[in-house]
């Protein structure tokens, strides 16, 4: 099936216009014709399309994303395969994502970003506390939405979470537990360890905080078994290094964050942004440029 607009799907979902493509399909607005409100469709087309564990990844994502029920979690519609294309019903958010928000404005200041990892936080708390790890945070799964005269971040893309109580095994995956994006990835998800947990996480969450405030991402290299020896084994950076002008209390809360042990790591979601908010206490806020 080829998504096309006016395309009927599902006797539910009257496609309107492409939003967008990626690597694995497409997502288009679209009509809920039973409710009569606009919302998203997100297909996962071509080769990928007919392969079972490419559906069960839309299954996982829906499920997962539906049963935290969290404002700062995208809202899940409806799932299901059509015509032999798996597709995922959603909220339609306006806004756009962190990664454009960060290629637009280079750094963001500390109390900006410090406002959207306490509530990405909130998103994580919900999602570790029933099990499941998300496994490919980074800045383009985290959305800001326009909601009056305030911005509200949701995470999106819980395509590749797994209950932690749960083996990664059979089809549920070709790459296994090295699914992810490779810059954000934990050294624990770079060795390809299966038991991955909820504080690979909060690596990950690290990660793009070094990233928002230094302009910089903390592992880089064209190679992809580069990069993944660099998040295993190189020397932290140390962000005062990379963007002078940091204080080093943000130094020290990094080098928490990004420990390669996860036991030493910050162990919840919320202690890390209440962390960050202490390094950047409001009667201590200066713009970082």
């Amino acid at each position: 099936m080829q998504p096309t607009a006016d395309l009927i799907v599902a006797e539910r979902f009257r496609l309107v216009r492409m939003l967008g493509r990626g690597g694995m399909g497409s997502v288009w607005l679209a009509q809920h014709m039973g409710l009569d409100i606009p919302c998203a469709v997100k297909f996962i087309e071509g080769e990928y399309a007919a392969m079972p564990e490419a559906q069960a990844r839309f299954g996982r994502e829906a499920k997962a994303a539906a049963a935290l029920r969290s404002p700062h979690v995208v809202q899940i519609l409806d799932h299901g395969v059509w015509q032999g294309t798996p597709y995922l019903a959603m909220e339609l958010m306006e806004g756009e994502d962190l990664g454009k928000r960060l290629t637009k404005l280079g750094r963001m200041q500390p109390r900006d970003l410090c406002t959207i990892v306490t509530q990405i936080s909130r998103a994580l708390t919900k999602a570790h506390g029933a099990g499941i790890v998300h496994r490919d945070l980074k800045p383009d799964n985290i959305y800001l939405v326009k909601d009056d005269d305030r911005e509200i971040a949701k995470v999106l893309d819980f395509g590749i979470a797994k209950q932690s109580n749960q083996s990664l095994e059979g089809g549920a995956t070709k790459t296994g537990a090295m699914l992810g994006t490779p810059y954000y990835m934990s050294p624990e998800q770079a060795q390809g360890i299966k038991a991955v947990a909820h504080r690979s996480d909060l690596w990950s969450l690290a990660v793009i905080v070094f990233q928002a405030l230094t302009g910089k991402l903390p592992f880089e290299s064209e190679a992809l078994g580069d990069l993944l020896v660099r998040i295993i084994v190189a020397p932290i950076p140390v962000p005062s290094e990379v963007a002078p002008g940091l204080p080093l209390t943000f130094d020290r809360w990094w080098a928490k964050a990004a420990n390669r042990d996860p036991n030493l790591r910050y162990q919840s979601a919320k202690e890390l942004a209440d962390g960050l908010s202490l390094v950047f206490d409001q009667s201590q806020l200066t713009d970082v440029t």
